[in-house]
């Protein structure tokens, strides 16, 4: 009897442990689901594959997807800072928007934050010497906003005296953050430079402009540009007439070369050019060697590149780098047109406003279509 007794009180405290852990479980899986709640309004994004924004009752969920395997690279649960947690949440990592304090990784975002007259939000950026916006640049020199060292090396003591509310990083295949991973900041993941499109990139600006409270400028900001970028895509495209083009320059043993699934390579056919190196797969770089450019790209009719230097290139300095270089029939004719981005802001502009570019390239191109258009970015080269 005795024996039974002790038995039916093993069995009690077991089913009342049992209670409080099924319980435990009930109370974790309600304030951490895996994924989002029934009854989100999902926003209609039209041209980027990487994103999705769904808005619930007191918050909205982000995904991004991963655009080297599938998958999802990062997710974001933005809630407004002026309102109380929601007591039920999908997994992700949450942001109380607007953004107060961000790190920057790029000057490409730093033009954009510009733009959406969220400049005070800027607390501190990485590889502050490729900082070009002047405003930017001025409140750097201010110390107003942190140098907070290297992408690649980043000082994680000054990160943390910033004390930021995220870090706008930019992903690459396979790769970690470093001393990053183990601060416990909240990264935010600016892949846009890995769309498939100009204007899937840009579409990106409805995302940053909910991060930083400004989603009705975002907006409007995007349907302009995506207006303007198809009109000039229609003018470029009535033309019989597509140069064959090559672009950028040898860097040491390889000459780079953008894929033609990249944002540029989709680019240089929407302002009606033959670009040479379609054919290469991915949305990166392709690296190639000289004799392949040489092969495909000798009798190209227009040569495209990019440099940052503080002085500026010549044909007689393109000989001085590489004597290869005369073998092409652009520099033959002279037909080089070339942009300095140390003086030039295309990185900082083209992410978010593709439709400058377009209509840059379209003038190179086809310039009986661009009568009397001023260069923005590109010049001819000089002898």
């Amino acid at each position: 009897m005795e024996n039974h007794r002790r038995i039916s009180g093993i069995i009690l405290i077991l089913c009342a442990i049992l209670t409080l852990l099924l319980a435990l479980f009930l109370l974790l899986s309600a304030k951490n689901e895996s994924g989002p709640v029934s009854g989100g309004r999902q926003m209609p994004l039209k041209y980027s594959s990487l994103l999705s924004i769904s808005d619930y009752d007191g918050y909205s969920v982000v995904s991004v997807r991963n655009p080297w395997g599938g998958g999802e690279l990062a997710r974001y649960i933005l809630v407004p800072r002026a309102e109380e947690l929601p007591d039920r949440l999908p997994e992700g990592t949450l942001l109380r928007t607007p953004l107060s304090r961000v790190v920057l990784f790029s000057g490409t975002h730093a033009a954009l934050l510009e733009e959406l007259d969220a400049v005070d939000a800027i607390a501190g950026v990485c590889d502050s010497r490729y900082i070009y916006v002047e405003t930017v640049a001025g409140r750097i020199s201010e110390g107003l906003v942190a140098d907070c060292g290297s992408s690649m090396d980043i000082d994680a003591e000054r990160l943390l005296e910033v004390s930021p509310d995220a870090v706008l990083v930019l992903p690459f295949e396979n790769g970690g953050y470093g001393k990053l991973d183990r601060l416990n900041i909240p990264l935010v993941e600016c892949a846009e430079y890995m769309e498939n499109s100009p204007l899937a990139s840009a579409e990106w600006i409805r995302f940053y402009g909910r991060l930083f409270g400004k989603a009705e400028i975002a907006d409007s900001i995007f349907n302009e540009v995506s207006s303007e970028y198809e009109k000039l895509r229609d003018l470029a495209a009535a033309s019989t007439v597509r140069p064959k083009l090559l672009c950028e320059l040898k860097s040491s043993s390889a000459w780079y070369v953008p894929g033609g699934e990249s944002t540029m390579g989709r680019m240089y056919a929407d302002a009606g050019a033959d670009y040479l190196f379609s054919y290469c797969k991915g949305g990166g770089s392709v690296p190639l060697s000289f004799e392949t450019v040489l092969e495909r790209a000798a009798d190209a009719d227009i040569w495209l590149m990019k440099y940052n230097s503080p002085v500026e290139k010549s044909y007689s300095s393109l000989l001085d780098e590489y004597s290869g270089y005369a073998l092409l029939r652009p520099f033959a004719e002279r037909n080089i047109f070339a942009c300095n981005t140390a003086c030039k802001r295309l990185f900082e502009e083209s992410a978010f406003h593709p439709e400058r570019l377009l209509k840059e390239l379209v003038a190179i191109f086809h310039p009986e279509l661009m009568p009397g258009y001023k260069m923005r970015y590109y010049e001819r080269m000089r002898q």
